[in-house]
């Protein structure tokens, strides 16, 4: 009988608990990749016993969801304290943020339209994007990708610190961006070349193409992910950041920070896939709320935003089991045998 009764008890927990040893007065918990050591189950958390697997390329990837939270003219990294200064902005995870939002404010906010409850409270945002009509689109279960990238080695990535906050991408500018940073394609193109060799013209873009109708326009907007190691801002919260001396495809992790900014962290992006339907009319007409040159092509003026709001426990979770061993985590899982909570019904 003692024995039915601690299998009664051993029933409440959930994998990976079930491969150790159960007792009366165990509780559930789960093992930080760290030191092995029990932690109890956070709120944001839920267990998990979905498998994650090394990538063939020896890059490491997390990716989580944030839904729209809110649509404001509001900036507050450019444009701090002074309310509707600029041009409208879709935001995603706090639905708090205003011109008034500070990294303080942030942290102590009860709210987010993220995987993981408050566990990320991180303020993320871009223009808005206009259809051949002058309608919104919205932005539906966009991904915010936490890869390792294609130029650093997967074991240099350190958690970003807290509050850090950075831009990428330029809203004012008078001409194509890089597609380092900015990338648009249709789904449908296929090319034969590795991602990120800077020679396929069949990759990205640095515009909105023209999809067919029933395609999807990929959109992607990357940050840079090497930290100067002192600055969490500089002026255009640009400076204290920069992107990396790019690998040799096609051996990915060959490249590396240069000295100027010799910290790697996670190289993070915003993902967009969006339906082209005859109600939104053509893509090449569609249009970003910061593109204010018409004779460039939409899109032209594609940024982001970003104020880090992570819990810090979790943050190290993401680096040191899915991005330092080069393994694919897929949404929300963080290789310990638990997963943030979704934000999406499934």
């Amino acid at each position: 009988m003692a024995l039915i009764r601690l299998l009664r008890i051993c029933s409440w927990f959930l994998f990976p608990l079930l491969l150790i040893a159960c007792d009366s007065s165990s509780i559930p918990t789960t093992y930080s990749s760290e030191s092995n050591d029990p932690i109890s189950l956070r709120s944001g958390l839920v267990f998990s016993d979905e498998a994650f697997s090394e990538r063939d390329d020896q890059t490491g990837a997390f990716r989580t969801h944030c839904l729209e939270s809110h649509e404001s003219k509001d900036d507050p990294l450019l444009y701090p304290n002074i309310p509707r200064a600029t041009h409208s902005h879709v935001f995603f995870g706090n639905p708090d943020v205003d011109a008034f939002t500070t990294s303080d404010s942030l942290r102590t906010s009860i709210s987010t339209t993220c995987d993981g409850l408050i566990l990320n409270r991180s303020a993320y945002w871009v223009p808005a994007l206009y259809d051949a009509f002058g309608e919104r689109i919205t932005y539906v279960e966009p991904l915010f990708y936490y890869k390792t990238g294609y130029h650093v080695p997967a074991r240099s990535i350190q958690v970003p610190p807290p509050n850090l906050k950075m831009i990428a991408g330029q809203a004012m500018t008078d001409a194509l961006q890089s597609t380092q940073v900015v990338k648009f394609r249709c789904a449908s193109w296929v090319s034969n070349q590795i991602w990120f060799d800077p020679g396929d013209p069949l990759d990205h873009i640095a515009y909105i193409p023209d999809c067919p109708v029933d395609d999807l326009l990929e959109i992607r907007i990357v940050f840079p992910q090497c930290w100067d190691g002192e600055n969490l801002e500089s002026s255009g919260f640009q400076s204290h950041m920069a992107y990396p001396i790019e690998a040799t495809p096609p051996q990915a992790g060959t490249g590396s920070c240069p000295a100027s900014h010799p910290v790697a962290i996670p190289e993070i992006s915003y993902n967009f896939n969006i339906y082209v339907t005859e109600d939104t009319g053509p893509s090449s007409s569609w249009s970003l709320s910061s593109d204010m040159n018409d004779a460039l092509p939409g899109g032209y003026s594609a940024h982001a935003d970003w104020m880090n709001g992570w819990d810090e426990e979790v943050m190290r979770a993401v680096v040191e089991n899915c991005l330092n061993p080069a393994f694919e985590c897929s949404v929300g899982l963080l290789a310990d045998g638990t997963r943030l909570v979704s934000v999406i019904d499934e």
